[in-house]
């Protein structure tokens, strides 16, 4: 028999990586021997921590789920799959300066992996600091391969400086890179595809001709969306991979799903309860379409969904993913 289930409560993967700090194994209460850069809270592999469906992978529950949980909006372009992926980054050194490419890119050259474009957003949750976010002028492709062969290309780089509540839009086909310093949310399409065209000499491979053929060769602004106040939320950031919300929890709060999508419910700031028990810092609730969830408490959560074709022409253009 089919479980009906309006929501799942997801189990979050820590992810080690060479520039990770220490502040989502505090967070976490873990020991970690090895800095941990990511926490991966929403992905095929992670587990369902309770309910019906408990221990068993995303992946493994979506066929139970159904189309109807996932929503029209996400299923009628992605199938039966979470076509988002939402992290959590603790950055203590420099990231690679790397690019993604986009679905075309990746449904053809990269088609094996069953990977997406990277069309991704971050959102500063604390520390001030650098990031690289494109070109400071316009490149050849020969010029830019020279540079990144021969360690040069960080003087081409745009550096800008970024602040606690900032929401930072990173199209795919961007040159990017985040500075130490910062924790971060990361909303972006189901993908681990990106390009590394830069490393500080860390002994990892570059992969300069993929990353050649998707990357953009002017400068590229750094967009600052305007936060779009709507009823108990704000629109934060609306283009066709997914649409970003931040909603702040004041006592009680009823979130409902859009009825084409999913929502993916992170809290980030404060606590709360919802009807399974305690949500605390990066709990994330995955709420099929439609459907409606409860909170109490006091805190801050983001949200992300896949919205329709039809409804992005009615989102204004200060909170439009550029490009």
């Amino acid at each position: 028999m089919r479980p009906t289930l309006s929501v799942v409560n997801l189990e979050a993967r820590p992810v080690q990586r060479v520039w990770g700090g220490t502040r989502l194994a505090k967070h976490l209460g873990l020991e970690a021997q090895e800095p941990i850069g990511e926490l991966w809270l929403a992905y095929d592999q992670n587990r369902i921590r309770s309910g019906l469906l408990a221990g068993r992978t995303l992946a493994e529950a979506l066929p139970e789920l159904g189309p109807g949980f996932i929503g029209r909006a996400a299923y009628s372009r992605y199938g039966l799959e979470l076509p988002l992926l939402v992290k959590l980054l603790d950055t203590a050194e420099w990231l690679s300066v790397q690019v993604p490419p986009d679905d075309a890119y990746a449904h053809t050259v990269e088609a094996a992996t069953g990977f997406h474009g990277k069309t991704e957003a971050w959102y500063i949750l604390e520390g001030e600091g650098e990031i690289v976010y494109g070109l400071r002028a316009p490149m050849e492709r020969e010029s830019l391969a020279q540079a990144a062969q021969g360690g040069a290309l960080w003087g081409w780089l745009q550096r800008e400086w970024v602040v606690p509540g900032q929401v930072i839009p990173v199209p795919a086909g961007t040159i990017h890179a985040l500075g130490p310093g910062l924790l971060l949310y990361e909303v972006q399409q189901r993908s681990d595809l990106t390009y590394r065209l830069y490393d500080y000499g860390r002994p990892r491979e570059l992969h300069l001709q993929k990353g050649l053929d998707v990357a953009r060769l002017e400068p590229t602004p750094l967009p600052r969306p305007t936060p779009l106040p709507a009823h108990h939320k704000e629109i934060l950031l609306a283009g066709e991979a997914f649409v970003l919300e931040r909603y702040q929890l004041c006592g009680r709060l009823t979130l409902q799903a859009p009825a084409d999508s999913f929502l993916l419910l992170t809290l980030v700031a404060g606590g709360g309860e919802w009807l399974e028990g305690p949500l605390w810092w990066g709990d994330t609730l995955l709420i099929g379409a439609g459907e409606g969830l409860e909170l109490t408490g006091q805190a801050q959560l983001l949200g992300a969904f896949v919205p329709s074709p039809d409804s992005l022409q009615w989102y204004p253009q200060a909170v439009r993913m550029p490009w």
